[in-house]
């Protein structure tokens, strides 16, 4: 009942409030003067309650106002996104052009090569996996005077020798890490030549014949190419440094661990030696 009364009540609200609106509007275009007092005072009345009314529908347009430029915002953060990766990827693409310039000039002057005429190259497969983990590809072949059994080296050292027939435009490397890999080797300050041989991943280079047991020889000397004649290799290439001595008493001779003075693991950029020993024959 009480429901039935005020929406009774409502409706007639409703009208009276449109009927004055009505009688309002009629004055007010005649210029009704009286009416024109009571509308200053109305403003006056109604003033407070429309100052209370924006306060309180402000934060709803404030709020909708940010959310019709959220997309404008999100489209502005992406944007900032996309410049920021591609600042960062211009960074490390300068950071690596800078370390292959570095690996390059490491090439370039080698104090042991003096006048062997020799080509730069850079490894374009490494050694992967247990199939042909001792061996890289290089981007300089036959066309590049390469041929097998020249010398590869670095600033270190000797790192390996070409091995097959070179193509064209690349050719293969046999590291000196690879078991089978040989070379006539000096300790520095002694006249024996023994032979090195690869002792594997990580592993030292093993010399175990050619070095007679009363032969000066200590932790720490200089192991370098022998040179002999017509030798794959020419005389003074760095090999490495003794790290161990042994003595095989049944042959007489000393053992030796060498240190390669190259690391053959992550290579950039080798120096192939032009050096035939053969062509330099009368």
């Amino acid at each position: 009942m009480a429901a039935g009364t005020r929406s009774a009540r409502s409706r007639v609200t409703l009208i009276f409030l449109l009927l004055t609106s009505a009688t309002l509007l009629t004055l007010d275009a005649r210029d009704f003067e009286p009416l024109g007092r009571t509308e200053e005072a109305l403003v006056d009345f109604l003033s407070p309650l429309r100052d209370r009314l924006d306060d309180l529908f402000d934060p709803v347009g404030d709020g909708w106002a940010g959310f019709t430029g959220y997309d404008d915002l999100e489209d502005e953060n992406q944007s900032l996104r996309e410049q920021l990766q591609q600042l960062r990827g211009q960074q490390i693409l300068e950071s690596d052009a800078a370390a292959r310039l570095e690996a390059l000039l490491a090439q370039v002057g080698l104090p042991y090569v003096q006048d062997i005429p020799n080509v730069v190259a850079e490894v374009i497969t490494a050694n992967v996996g247990n199939f042909d983990r001792y061996s890289v590809q290089i981007n300089r072949g036959s066309a590049d005077g390469l041929r097998h059994g020249m010398p590869v080296v670095t600033r270190g050292g000797l790192v390996g020798r070409i091995d097959g027939d070179p193509q064209q435009g690349y050719a293969r490397v046999t590291l000196i890490t690879d078991p089978e890999f040989e070379v006539g080797v000096l300790v520095v300050g002694t006249d024996d030549v023994a032979l090195a041989a690869g002792g594997g991943d990580g592993e030292p280079l093993r010399v175990q014949t050619g070095l007679e047991i009363d032969t000066a020889v200590e932790v720490g000397d200089q192991v370098v190419t022998s040179g002999l004649d017509r030798s794959r290799y020419p005389p003074g290439i760095p090999v490495g440094t003794v790290s161990e001595l042994d003595v095989d008493d049944a042959r007489l001779q000393q053992l030796l661990a060498v240190e390669p003075s190259a690391n053959p693991s992550g290579l950039s950029f080798v120096t192939v030696l032009l050096y035939d020993p053969l062509a330099e024959q009368p």
